[in-house]
């Protein structure tokens, strides 16, 4: 498996959601990118799978190359026994075996080379892919920890910004309850101005009790004032009733 056809259809796949990208909802982006990683895990998994099928090829084709090999040298010995025998008929037949032989191993050692050569190209093909593929996890895994980020920040701007709303309106009530109790304690002092005054009745006391607690508190106060009165010449003197 070449590496630019993995990597085409890695671009397709993300060429085909171009459009959308802008009004992505963020957990949809974030389940294509690991969509995306999974479809690459499993391309880099067919590749390996070719690389062990390639080598399994050019093991078998290294033990037939072993065998023709060893069945060259028996002809081989099989012709010079037969020359020295003086046996010419099975020397020649011995001969051709072995050139038959060697043009197979032939072929098998040129098979050999073309598999071991794309047995490489597939391994470096596989080490390149999977290098890619572990910087897009990486990429991948840092952009999720940026958005978890980006959103765990937006949502404590947002609570922030609605604490400071909030505590905004609660300085205004706060502010009208304050405002409020001032004027229910100024009304309770006039009531009790007034009712101190006789203007108004205490609870349970009818109006000319509220007057006779009047005149009594101020006569109270007359009685308690000191009173001049005259004296020996010598000056005023003061005396307490």
């Amino acid at each position: 498996m070449a590496e630019g056809g993995f990597w085409t259809r890695t671009k397709r796949l993300f060429r085909s959601h171009t459009a959308k990208d802008a009004g992505a909802d963020p957990e949809e982006v974030r389940e294509r990118l690991d969509e995306a990683y999974r479809t690459q895990s499993r391309l880099l998994a067919q590749v390996r799978r070719g690389v062990a099928d390639v080598a399994t090829s050019r093991k078998r084709v290294e033990i037939q190359l072993a065998s023709l090999r060893r069945e060259i040298e028996s002809a081989g010995a099989e012709a010079k026994a037969a020359v020295d025998r003086g046996d010419d008929a099975s020397a020649r037949l011995a001969l051709e075996r072995q050139v038959a032989l060697e043009k197979a191993a032939t072929e098998l050692d040129d098979r050999r080379s073309q598999l071991r050569s794309e047995e490489q190209q597939l391994i470096g093909s596989a080490a390149g892919i999977e290098r890619q593929i572990e910087d897009f996890r990486v990429r991948k895994d840092t952009l999720a920890a940026r958005y978890s980020a980006a959103q765990a920040r937006t949502e404590i701007q947002g609570a922030t910004a609605g604490i400071g709303a909030a505590a905004g309106d609660v300085g205004r009530v706060m502010a009208d309850a304050e405002r409020h109790t001032r004027e229910l304690e100024a009304t309770a002092d006039a009531v009790d101005e007034l009712m101190n005054e006789g203007i108004l009745t205490r609870p349970g006391e009818s109006q000319d009790e509220a007057l006779l607690r009047r005149f009594d508190e101020a006569l109270g106060s007359i009685d308690s004032e000191p009173r001049a009165v005259e004296g020996d010449g010598h000056g005023p003197h003061q005396i307490s009733q």
